[in-house]
């Protein structure tokens, strides 16, 4: 028969189809189709996961920006801005906060594409897709916890969670593109249990100069809103504390150089542990400065941001110390 149904074929009993009923084998060729297939690419999954890392950064000078100039509570109400308007009152502070939060919603947006994609991209890997879930679910958790400070008049135990999530999110995002660059180079890494201790180590210690960094800032005079300033625990404390979490880190940074010397050849640990050496550089210098000065907050908005780059890239080299190339693996 030719009229599209199925014909059958008594002799060998097996049912041939007809031309009309082949299925087409020409790709869809609309804008979101070809969207689609690009995103889910190798390389366009990388690209993806780079601008996600990119938008998780920016969002740090964001922020810091809101806090820093005194408009944290700019917007009043949550999740509107004020008196139950979305569009703010016609104020510094408050556009400033308002903007914050329409960035927000962009970085939030984008982090979840990267999230669905990272389940369909070539060559997803589990570390990859568990990356790009962890950013997604951080970031969808800044909403109700950003609301939740301003309730609560910007505590700054609260605005250091905000923080600290924030970090969580761009470690998600750092792990799903260092996975994705693996793809895209067809490079093959196994798991070292010679230098997972090491990679340990590393992130507790990195992690401690974030956390007491947090702790200083909770304790300093940037600790909320100009008009809503509270304090948790003491500065010179706080300080003291940070300044030998600092030394500490230094220290595992230098065995950290000292074990990898030999690893040379892998591109995707050298690359952020050189980087790495100059921003936290500058992240001292900067600290050192923005201290001697009595915490001008321009200074601490560069310090913030900058200690998001250091975080990124600590989190990417404990990553890759944990997976070394595999034997006779080119990167």
């Amino acid at each position: 028969m030719t009229d599209g149904r199925p014909t059958r074929c008594r002799r060998c009993r097996v049912y041939h189809r007809t031309v009309a009923d082949e299925p087409t084998t020409t790709p869809r060729t609309g804008v979101f189709a070809r969207w689609w297939r690009a995103l889910t690419s190798a390389r366009g999954f990388r690209w993806l996961a780079g601008v996600t890392v990119g938008m998780l950064w920016i969002i740090f000078p964001s922020g810091g920006f809101v806090r820093l100039s005194g408009s944290g509570l700019g917007c009043s109400d949550w999740p509107m801005c004020n008196a139950g308007g979305i569009v703010p009152a016609n104020t510094y502070y408050a556009w400033i906060e308002f903007s914050n939060r329409l960035l927000s919603i962009i970085v939030v947006v984008v982090v979840l594409i990267a999230g669905v994609v990272a389940f369909k991209a070539v060559g997803s890997t589990r570390a990859m897709r568990i990356g790009a879930l962890v950013a997604a679910i951080a970031s969808i958790g800044q909403i109700p916890l950003g609301g939740i400070t301003v309730l609560f008049d910007l505590h700054p135990l609260l605005v250091g969670s905000h923080f600290a999530l924030s970090l969580v999110a761009l470690a998600g995002g750092v792990v799903a593109f260092l996975e994705a660059a693996d793809v895209v180079h067809g490079t093959t890494r196994t798991v070292s249990r010679g230098t997972a201790w090491l990679a340990v180590l590393w992130s507790a210690a990195l992690s401690t100069v974030v956390v007491t960094g947090v702790l200083v800032t909770s304790s300093g005079p940037h600790s909320g809103d100009a008009y809503v300033i509270k304090r948790f625990w003491v500065l010179d404390t706080a300080m003291y504390v940070h300044l030998r979490a600092v030394i500490a880190l230094l220290i595992v940074g230098v065995i950290v150089a000292w074990i990898i010397r030999g690893r040379r050849t892998d591109r995707g640990l050298m690359v952020p542990a050189l980087l790495f050496i100059p921003v936290f550089i500058a992240q001292v210098i900067i600290g050192e400065v923005q201290w001697r000065n009595h915490l001008p907050w321009e200074v601490v908005l560069a310090h913030v941001t900058v200690a998001a780059a250091v975080w990124g890239l600590g989190v990417a080299i404990a990553w890759r110390l944990m997976h070394p190339l595999a034997s006779g693996t080119p990167d």
